[in-house]
């Protein structure tokens, strides 16, 4: 009896694995913190893994949105990406996203970048 239950746990902890696993960021454009020289058309979060749906918006220092809708997942469901307002004034803009991961997990992030 003991050996069936031996095997029935090993096969949910093998199986448990992979599925428990979140994905997380590669890559943030811009980069956290960084200083871009000129006015950007797009903000975007580059994932090590798919995810299943996800929102991302960008705000400029007076608090008003600069990102038209609220993005869109692509690139093999691995890119999460947002167009900007043209004309974006110099100042701290900050980039908020929210993303469904392929295993339920929901990520909430935020970050800064500084545009002169």
């Amino acid at each position: 009896m003991r050996k069936p239950l031996a095997l029935a746990v090993a096969g949910l902890l093998l199986t448990a694995g992979p599925a428990a696993a979140h994905v997380g960021v590669k890559s943030y454009s811009p980069k956290r913190g960084s200083t871009v020289a000129r006015s950007l058309e797009r903000v975007k979060v580059t994932f090590k893994g798919r995810v299943t749906d996800g929102h991302l918006t960008v705000t400029a220092p007076s608090g008003a949105k600069v990102s038209i809708g609220n993005g869109s997942v692509v690139s093999r469901d691995r890119v999460l990406r947002v167009r900007l307002k043209g004309s974006l004034a110099r100042g701290r803009y900050r980039a908020s996203m929210r993303v469904l991961h392929n295993d339920g997990h929901v990520m909430s992030k935020s970050w800064s970048f500084n545009l002169r």
